[in-house]
């Protein structure tokens, strides 16, 4: 009994030695190693040795199991025929390993003292602007009151050709002139012109529609040795100038130096209302380089001698804003749809410019 138990013994010390006199790594576990060739030991009641299982341990988990920081993979012994040989793996369990999808700002600041998340409130959106109902209406420009009120007769087509007499610095000339007055269906044409010795010829033309107000022209144009013209966009509500002067806006009813004559000539003809003395009628009056605001007044019935003989006519004069304004008086024509008999215009240097119709023929 006592040569077994030493036997015994020698196996142990055998099996201490293996385990911590090799400083070459081990490649398999402790249970690999075979103690079959002993005689199996009788029951002793020995204390576990601890110098087995403590500084060999952690050279098994650096060799079997080493870190997996990258990967996030778990550790795993292979353990081989008889894991219940082996100690318990509880101290050979890796630390918990970080995983390589964690922001980089959970490192540096703890969970809950991370802030919230910024939302923005809500963008308010525009109103959409109110449409215009049966009960609110879209604002219209306002008329003239006098053309608010004018009915238009238009004359028929008709050339009128007139003597023309005047001064210029002084020097008396006389020369030919005359008014085309054209209409097919709702437009029109019309020409102004005048041909004098050693000045030359000078026309004005206009072209446009005839409306529930009168007259819309759509282009003047001034012609003396070149032309300036002036273009009434009524889409866009401006006239725009040839001659690279500003654009203008352009007013309800606005007229050119050529229309003016027959578009108070149909309001004439139309409205008898209108013929009383003291009527006044405003309008915008365009030329090739601008446009302003004229007013004349009915200053009532007048007869005045012509080639044609005494004519019935009804005088209208320029209400003038300052002194610099060309005076412009006229003798409308009842025989003559209302067309000028006369016209009379004083500028503001002196000169003068008179027109008396002396034939009317068809243009």
């Amino acid at each position: 009994m006592v040569v077994v138990l030493v036997l015994h013994l020698l196996g142990l010390q055998t099996l201490s030695t293996s385990l911590s006199g090799s400083d070459a790594p081990l490649t398999e576990p402790v249970a690999h190693l075979r103690l079959s060739a002993l005689p199996p030991p009788a029951p002793v009641d020995l204390k576990p040795l601890p110098s087995v299982t403590t500084a060999k341990q952690t050279q098994v988990a650096k060799v079997v199991a080493p870190p997996l920081a990258s990967s996030g993979a778990t550790a795993r012994l292979d353990v081989a025929d008889k894991p219940e040989d082996l100690p318990s793996t509880s101290a050979l369990a890796p630390e918990p390993l970080e995983t390589a999808a964690a922001p980089a700002i959970e490192k540096a600041l703890p969970a809950e003292t991370l802030p919230e998340p910024v939302v923005p409130p809500p963008l308010e959106t525009p109103a959409a602007p109110a449409s215009p109902s049966a009960s609110n209406p879209a604002p219209t420009p306002a008329l003239p009151p006098w053309l608010a009120q004018a009915k238009f007769v238009w004359p028929a087509p008709v050339l009128l050709n007139y003597g023309l007499s005047g001064t210029s610095k002084g020097v008396r000339y006389t020369a030919n002139a005359s008014i085309s007055w054209k209409q097919q269906d709702n437009s029109y044409q019309l020409r102004h012109e005048i041909q004098a010795f050693l000045f030359g010829k000078r026309s004005q033309t206009s072209a446009g529609q005839m409306g529930a107000t009168g007259l819309l022209p759509t282009r003047f144009g001034d012609q003396f040795r070149q032309e300036q013209a002036a273009h009434f966009d009524r889409a866009k509500g401006v006239l725009i100038y040839s001659a690279n002067t500003p654009s203008q806006a352009i007013e309800e009813g606005a007229q050119d130096r050529v229309s003016l004559f027959v578009q108070l000539a149909g309001a004439m003809a139309g409205t008898p209302d209108l013929r009383n003395a003291g009527q006044q009628l405003s309008f915008q009056v365009v030329s090739a380089k601008q446009a302003e605001v004229w007013t004349f007044a009915v200053l009532g019935n007048e007869k005045i001698a012509s080639p044609l003989g005494d004519l019935d006519s009804l005088k209208l004069h320029r209400v003038t804003r300052n002194e610099y304004d060309q005076k412009i008086d006229m003798w409308l024509s009842p025989a003559h749809g209302y067309l000028p008999a006369r016209i009379r215009i004083t500028l503001a240097n002196g000169d003068l410019i008179e027109e008396t119709l002396k034939s009317a023929a068809k243009p």
